[in-house]
């Protein structure tokens, strides 16, 4: 068995910006510069770093609460499954997408890196065929559009005769377009499968490795390079240049519920002690708090309904399930609710 945690040897993506720009420079001069080339170059790294943040931070009411029970890979896609809407661009995002898919196989980086040499093989070798397919099919139309009723029978023969060659030739080239792009989809398929496989194992062993707190910038950091390198080096890269996003909106107020249920001692006083720490004087700075102040009507609304609920929520898992049940009231207001709201809001 092979350390997936490796990084790879290959590049998986021919058509990047890096690829291109390597291109221009001559051969000689990149077997001294380059040396060995890594799976994932900073900017696409730090970008997905960047959406992931954004994505746990949105979802946090909802993927937060089931991170902690992560122990298998089997366990990562029922974590994230609020990602999969189609009606929003959560499960957008390609490490989003691997994550989720619902097919895997079992890999070894080996495998992994044969496959992705394969199908860069095959990608040069789809697109040297289409271009091929133009050229046949244009050397068709001028051949037909040599036709006409003006030749000499000599001539005419002459110029049907390259009409049928040259189609011929357009057959051929489009069967051998079309064999090379059915066995690039079946390769593909068979690296999908084995990068989700990876990538869910990676996120469990680091869901699983109990080394960092399980919060959005740390997991976004921990799985940012997937499914090219494992969760050690994706974090040791992250650290080392820190993101300047996080700290949203959707995340401040979760952490804000979060610290009202935190220091309520009896659950069963938990609306009276909500509305007491949001009027404190000392949260007259905590964005989160002005925002559920302003909002106090559906927070009283949400905690209610939680604390109603049965089978009864647990201690532990009362922010999540308030912020989640606020969440809902938000989007969806009644006419009653826009009614009363503006009249419920906490003053300092």
């Amino acid at each position: 068995m092979h350390d997936l945690t490796g990084e790879y040897e290959v590049d998986v993506w021919p058509d990047n910006l890096a690829e291109k720009i390597l291109g221009l420079v001559p051969e000689g001069e990149q077997k001294t510069k380059l040396g060995r080339r890594i799976a994932i170059d900073d900017g696409r790294l730090f970008g997905a770093r960047d959406h992931l943040i954004w994505l746990f931070e949105e979802t946090w009411a909802d993927v937060g609460e089931r991170l902690p029970w992560i122990k298998k890979p089997e366990d990562v896609i029922e974590a994230i499954r609020v990602w999969d809407n189609p009606n929003q661009s959560t499960g957008d995002h390609y490490i989003a997408k691997c994550l989720l898919r619902p097919s895997s196989v079992p890999v070894t980086q080996k495998w992994l890196n044969t496959q992705r040499r394969e199908l860069g093989k095959l990608n040069n070798a789809v697109r040297d065929a289409s271009a091929t397919l133009e050229k046949r099919n244009n050397e068709l139309d001028t051949a037909k559009r040599a036709l006409s009723d003006h030749l000499s029978d000599g001539d005419k023969a002459a110029v049907l005769d390259q009409i049928s060659r040259r189609g011929q030739k357009l057959s051929d080239a489009k069967s051998e377009f079309d064999s090379l792009q059915k066995q690039q989809r079946e390769v593909e398929g068979r690296l999908l499968d084995g990068e989700a496989s990876f990538a869910r194992n990676e996120f469990a062993r680091f869901c699983a490795s109990n080394r960092y707190r399980l919060e959005p910038v740390n997991i976004a950091n921990a799985i940012a390079g997937l499914p090219l390198i494992g969760w050690r080096q994706s974090i040791t890269r992250c650290k080392k240049h820190p993101s300047n996003r996080g700290g949203g909106q959707s995340i401040q107020i979760f952490r804000t519920i979060e610290r009202i249920v935190r220091s309520c001692v009896r659950r069963s006083d938990l609306m009276e002690h909500a509305e007491k720490w949001l009027r404190d004087k000392k949260t007259q700075k905590s964005h989160g708090a002005t925002v559920l102040r302003n909002k106090w009507y559906y927070l009283r609304w949400s905690i209610k309904t939680v604390l109603d609920a049965d089978p009864r929520v647990s201690t532990r898992n009362l922010p999540f399930a308030i912020t989640r049940e606020y969440w809902k009231r938000i989007k969806q207001p009644s006419n009653v609710d826009v009614l009363f709201e503006e009249g419920e809001r906490l003053v300092i």
